[in-house]
């Protein structure tokens, strides 16, 4: 039996589907890419609400930035550090931890939450990683 050639309509859309399928690769991965990315931020442009962490000791706040860490800070840190360093043993404190955090880490997977938390938000975090680590 002899094969038959596809006709030009046929060619069309097989044509056609493969556009399709390569544009919404193409827009997927961009999306993918970009889903946990944070808008980067000029480092000289912040203005600062707060010098010092206006809600150290704070056990409201403490839980606040702990919710937030965990929906925030969680995936790449965990508690005790994984793919990013531990936080709980940062030597940078204050308004030196929160430029990292509002900037992102130029050269590392640390983006720039400037946009995505407020200040308050960032400095409760920070209370949650000051605090003593909850118990097990």
């Amino acid at each position: 039996m002899r094969r038959r050639r596809p006709t030009a309509r046929a060619n069309l859309k097989i044509h056609s589907r493969l556009v399709c399928a390569a544009a919404l690769m193409f827009v997927l991965g961009e999306a993918a890419g970009q889903a946990h990315q944070p808008p980067k931020v000029d480092a000289d442009s912040y203005v600062w609400e707060h010098t010092e962490n206006p809600y150290s000791g704070d056990p409201e706040a403490i839980a606040e930035g702990q919710r937030l860490y965990r929906s925030t800070c969680y995936i790449c840190h965990a508690d005790t550090g994984a793919r990013g360093p531990n936080l709980r043993k940062s030597k940078l404190k204050g308004q030196a931890f929160l430029k990292i955090v509002i900037h992102g880490r130029k050269g590392t997977q640390m983006p720039a939450w400037k946009g995505k938390l407020t200040e308050a938000e960032m400095w409760k975090v920070y209370s949650f990683i000051e605090a003593p680590p909850p118990a097990p």
